[in-house]
């Protein structure tokens, strides 16, 4: 029975040791009311505002107050669930709505910068939908061209035959109109 009492006060003490060593601050109430002894019956000789860092120097565990020393070297005695391990969300409060702020700009400048870049995008697809008709007809412009020039030397051996017959037929025509043409006599010149 020694043993466990014995075993039931170190742990009691070594729990008290640890609440006392830490920093804490005071919770999101507006204030709370720093006591001269560890319980309420004490007289208030002061208050503590949210979020001021405060040294833990005592715990009492039966009353469950804790002994503090302030900022400014004031000491009493706090209830122990008024103080908190973490800053308080009122006094992170500022910082969170500037980074809220500072987030909110960001993404907003991101929208507009991606809306602008929408925008862009179907402008250059647009552009290439225009310039992909203007291969396509230029493609076929040269296809077209091409096939000019395959049939333009055709079409220039054929010209050079059809003249080159007809100049044949033309002298062939001429050529036996020729001696069915009267012929004048000549005159017989006698001296």
């Amino acid at each position: 029975m020694k043993t466990i009492k014995c075993l039931l006060l170190a742990v009691t003490l070594t729990f008290s040791l640890s609440l006392c060593a830490a920093t804490r601050y005071v919770s999101d109430d507006l204030f709370i009311y720093l006591h001269s002894g560890p319980s309420l019956e004490y007289r208030i000789i002061g208050t503590v505002q949210v979020g001021t860092s405060v040294a833990t120097l005592k715990y009492d565990i039966q009353n469950k107050f804790m002994k503090i020393k302030t900022s400014t070297g004031k000491i009493g005695w706090v209830k122990n669930e008024e103080l908190q391990s973490s800053i308080p969300a009122q006094t992170q409060l500022p910082a969170v709505k500037k980074e809220l702020v500072e987030a909110i700009d960001n993404l907003t400048t991101k929208v507009q910068s991606n809306k602008e870049l929408e925008i862009l995008i179907v402008t250059l697809r647009k552009d290439k939908q225009i310039l992909e008709k203007s291969i396509l007809d230029l493609k076929t412009k040269n296809l077209e061209l091409d096939l000019l020039q395959d049939t333009k030397d055709d079409r220039i051996k054929m010209e050079w035959m059809l003249n080159g017959g007809g100049v044949l037929i033309l002298g062939l025509i001429i050529g036996l109109l020729l001696p069915l043409l009267p012929r004048r006599k000549k005159r017989k010149n006698t001296w």
